[in-house]
């Protein structure tokens, strides 16, 4: 099989390139969070009534859509101190011009009622991919922006108050485009951002990565430059503080170790028949890692691609699945607290598929409609159900609306 660039990686993944910036949406003026509402006023309490519709209800399970334009996918979401659980993600998402939209935040109880939300960016076009806790109770928001920068599209790190007032902001990037992944808090409190850039020299895409203060100062910054488009798509770091992140090469995967410092310690591409990569990256009971993300073969079809890799990446074992009738692969993938993982995909109908920690399927579940559906993100609850947010895709790269979800234990939603 012709192996295909990885720039097709972006479409397959349902994430919206977008246009090079313009003078016009390079503005120096500073960010707004606004509350978010369409023709509502301010109650006194200032919590803005959701735009949503809920479409199942229960009283542990329940799904709720949010549909219009002041809603385009969630991207993250986390458990807060209070109990409660916070989402992010975006206004508007979108593969195709005409590029607008703002970052999007919501406090939601894990009943599903919305608490507040509100919307932060400029006169171009922001997306929030990933929230962290930070240490004084408020939010590290991580995503990417094409009002502010140095040019094109750029990461930005925002870090917010508990309720949603925006202290500072900080972009990283330079003159071509800086393409968001996700952002990983270690275990000292900095923070880890990632993706790719392109070469100001040759304009390739290359891996992209940032360790970060607290406070938004960059600590290093690794990036490599190669004559093959390389993404950072995932990373973890190790008990021993090494980090280790899960590439897309061409039309591979790679794993690549680096040190606290951003050195290289090593690295393992796997050139395996057909096209595979693994968007998600879990470490295993023995210490190595467990691999999820797309497969495509000699068939037409994407199916979810498993692996597992010793702790230095040398891979034991690799397998696939999925339906042979509609592309469905991984999207996300959380360990569970009996060592067992969950994994959330992209397909027909909101998929998931509890896997052992020798990729044996222990059950599946296609929990609402027959549209493609994406579960960007998973939390496991205390009484072992599970918070999932992510979107609808109404037309195709042009239309999405977000949705939260909480299943129960089995993985059901029940009617």
């Amino acid at each position: 099989m012709q192996k295909f660039s990885v720039c097709v990686i972006l479409i397959i993944l349902l994430v919206a390139c977008g246009p090079a910036a313009t003078s016009s949406n390079l503005e120096t003026t500073q960010p707004t969070i606004t509350p978010l509402a369409t023709n509502t006023s301010v109650p006194e309490n200032g919590v803005i009534p959701a735009t949503s519709k809920v479409t199942i209800t229960h009283t542990t399970t329940w799904v709720k859509t949010f549909e219009g334009p002041d809603y385009g996918t969630f991207f993250d979401i986390i458990l807060i101190p209070d109990g409660n659980a916070f989402a992010v993600g975006t206004t508007n998402h979108l593969h195709f011009p005409p590029y607008s939209g703002d970052a999007l935040f919501m406090k939601l109880t894990l009943d599903g009622d919305v608490l507040w939300e509100k919307t932060w960016g400029g006169e171009g076009y922001e997306q929030a991919w990933e929230v962290t806790l930070a240490e004084d109770g408020g939010y590290y928001v991580f995503g990417e922006t094409d009002s502010y920068g140095a040019g094109d599209r750029d990461f930005f790190l925002l870090k917010i108050t508990e309720d949603g007032t925006q202290e500072w902001y900080k972009t990283y990037g330079y003159a071509y485009r800086e393409w968001p992944y996700g952002m990983l808090q270690l275990s000292n409190g900095d923070l880890l951002i990632y993706g790719f850039t392109e070469s100001v020299i040759t304009r390739e895409r290359n891996q992209y990565v940032l360790r970060l203060g607290k406070d938004g100062s960059i600590l290093w910054e690794y990036t490599v430059e190669s004559p093959e488009e390389e993404f950072v798509l995932d990373a973890l770091e190790t008990a021993e503080g090494d980090l280790v992140l899960a590439v897309g090469i061409a039309s591979d995967g790679k794993l690549v170790g680096l040190d606290a410092n951003g050195q290289s310690l090593w690295e393992r591409r796997y050139e395996l028949p057909g096209w595979q990569f693994a968007s998600q990256i879990a470490q295993s009971e023995d210490g190595g890692f467990l691999l999820a993300g797309f497969v495509m073969g000699s068939g037409s079809q994407a199916d979810t691609w498993l692996a597992h890799c010793t702790s230095t990446g040398e891979m034991e074992w690799e397998t696939s699945f999925g339906s042979p009738a509609f592309d469905d692969y991984a999207n996300s993938m959380i360990q569970l607290k009996d060592g067992t993982y969950l994994i959330g995909k992209i397909g027909n109908g909101m998929l998931l598929t509890h896997i052992d920690e020798d990729g044996n399927i222990l059950w599946e579940r296609s929990l609402i409609g027959t549209a493609v559906y994406g579960a960007r993100e998973l939390i496991q609850l205390e009484d072992g159900g599970f918070l999932i947010a992510g979107f609808i895709q109404i037309r195709n790269g042009r239309s999405y609306d977000a949705i939260i979800l909480r299943t129960d234990a089995d993985g059901k939603v029940e009617e």
